[in-house]
């Protein structure tokens, strides 16, 4: 494949690419580009792929060897989008690189292409079995079948990594333990839930991730859901940030973090806690949530209100966060990058002595947790409201 120069003058934001002024603000800054901690490689870093893309598109660089070194820049970020919140004009960094990444879909990184062959044979980017989405609920059965497709004012959409990896899927099942315990009522719709489409605009196939927005609002619609709770930090953004493009409306229901609602049951007073023994935590601000939607304060809340537990905030946190590693499609096209950079978030982790490193995102709990134990750390990783349910009381 050839990028042509008029493909590149076409981009929405081809004007962009020259206002760069290759400052290095999106390198240097206390929310570092993470992936240029680990590559140190300067065509990882914002800068580095706007210059890029600016030299193919004026013809200083050899368009052969200039979208390889694309290529490879666009691949080797976490789209955690600090170089964006640093840039000191302003540019839309993360929207230049989802538009430059449609241009280059014959040179998709393998990985990056057998996720989307199996998106479009099984609506999920693992490629397994449709009827196999509800494994994650064996722990509760009962409440499952009680719930699944129910009609319900609350709904939970749970999304392919909580869904089919197994370790994170006691995050979902913590939560509608808690509901149960709150004697709330939640609607599942496992078996017709498809992928949100996140790695399909990770990936720069926008138009694809059309059809499964469709789909899951159509679904959520027939349930006569109000309010969808959604655990996974990538799915919550492309919901609330891109679901009302595709529709072309604002969404029929709320979305709202899983965090909110437990909040929420710990205001009504719904939830009775635990005195156990104190614990030491610090929670990751996952970049989807942070960054992209300015979520932050609700999981301190939430923590704060259960007994016991002491929150440690890490050094980088907030809007300063490090990325785990694993997003922007990272994790499964450079896993060993994505285990450099968890590794240094960990290293925060161990200065702050924690005993709980608290997600509120299924792709960081797994790759810092998966970390944790080739570290053979005694910090645990686990979803924010495994926490909760361990403080609260059974009804």
């Amino acid at each position: 494949m050839v990028l042509e120069i008029f493909d590149i003058k076409n981009l929405k934001h081809y004007d962009e690419l020259f206002i760069c002024a290759y400052c290095a603000y999106c390198v240097n800054n206390s929310a570092a580009c993470p992936t240029y901690l680990s590559a140190e490689h300067e065509i990882v870093t914002g800068r580095g792929k706007m210059i890029t893309a600016r030299n193919i598109a004026i013809g200083n660089l050899n368009k052969k060897e200039g979208l390889t070194a694309l290529t490879e820049g666009l691949f080797q970020c976490t789209f955690c989008k600090a170089c964006e919140d640093n840039c000191i004009v302003n540019i839309p960094l993360t929207e230049v690189y989802s538009e430059l990444k449609s241009l280059i879909q014959t040179q998709l990184p393998k990985n990056t292409r057998l996720m989307f062959e199996n998106l479009e044979k099984k609506n999920n980017f693992y490629g397994l079995e449709q009827e196999d989405r509800s494994n994650w609920s064996f722990d509760i059965e009962d409440i499952y079948n009680e719930w699944v497709n129910s009609q319900h004012h609350t709904g939970f959409f749970l999304g392919c990594v909580y869904s089919y990896s197994g370790r994170a899927g006691r995050g979902p099942v913590s939560i509608l333990k808690i509901a149960k315990r709150a004697e709330e009522k939640i609607s599942i719709f496992s078996p017709t839930e498809y992928c949100c489409g996140n790695p399909y605009l990770l990936g720069g196939e926008r138009n694809k991730a059309k059809r499964l927005a469709i789909h899951n609002v159509e679904q959520i619609e027939k349930l006569g859901i109000q309010n969808l709770i959604i655990s996974c930090a990538g799915c919550y953004r492309v919901f609330k940030n891109e679901y009302p493009k595709f529709i072309g409306k604002e969404l029929p229901f709320k979305v709202i973090t899983h965090m909110d609602y437990l909040l929420h049951l710990v205001r009504e007073k719904k939830l009775k806690f635990l005195n156990k023994s104190s614990v030491k935590v610090a929670f990751k601000d996952p970049c989807e949530l942070g960054r992209h939607c300015g979520v932050y304060d609700v999981a301190r809340e939430l923590i704060n209100s259960l007994p016991g537990v002491e929150n440690r905030e890490l050094l980088n946190h907030r809007e300063n966060a490090l990325c785990c590693g694993s997003g922007g499609l990272l994790k499964a096209n450079y896993p060993n990058m994505a285990s450099d950079i968890a590794k240094q978030l960990i290293s925060q982790m161990e200065e702050q002595k924690i005993d709980l490193c608290l997600n509120a995102c299924p792709s960081c709990l797994l790759n810092i947790d998966e970390n944790l134990r080739s570290l053979n750390s005694k910090i645990k990783s686990i979803d924010i409201s495994e926490l909760v349910l361990d403080r609260t009381k059974d009804s």
